[in-house]
């Protein structure tokens, strides 16, 4: 997991500073993807922008618009959940675009869900560039909407979207 890392601050050198102090913590994790890792754990997101609109959903707990995204499964990797977890929230089949690389790494503090038993705790969100392939019925589906890319103000949203104009 470490050479994703890796290779993501090669391609994007200049957010090594701000961002490398904040994964500290995951490489003292035994597993970086239990759910239950404490103080955080990697999670996975995609990024899927078709004619200048990009896929959001409402999350269901927060109830802000975000990208789909969620958990690495047991013997997943982040690409294969970011996939897996647009299929379900959304139903649209997605592919990678571009590299086999995030196009946006993100670290950010996810209150305490008592609904779920967990206590407030760190997801480091690996974003993948997606795209839309076919639209079938969502397996966990969320209130899914596409969003003009020029109205996102979310300074993550923002950040990825620049990123993936620019490939």
């Amino acid at each position: 997991m470490f050479t994703v890392i890796q290779d993501y601050f090669e391609k994007y050198p200049h957010e090594f500073e701000l961002l490398f102090p904040k994964l500290e913590f995951i490489k003292e994790l035994q597993d970086p993807f239990i759910r239950s890792a404490l103080p955080g754990h990697i999670t996975a997101s995609g990024i899927v922008i078709e004619q200048q609109q990009i896929l959001l959903i409402k999350h269901r707990y927060i109830g802000e618009w975000f990208q789909p995204g969620g958990h690495v499964d047991p013997e997943e990797m982040p690409l294969e959940a970011a996939i897996q977890e647009v299929h379900e929230e959304t139903g649209w089949l997605t592919e990678l675009r571009g590299i086999n690389l995030p196009i946006d790494i993100d670290v950010h503090l996810i209150p305490a869900n008592p609904i779920k038993n967990e206590a407030e705790h760190w997801h480091v969100d690996f974003a993948y560039h997606l795209k839309a392939i076919t639209k079938e019925t969502a397996l966990d589906p969320e209130d899914t909407q596409w969003f003009d890319i020029h109205t996102i103000q979310a300074t993550r949203l923002v950040r990825a979207i620049k990123k993936s104009l620019a490939i």
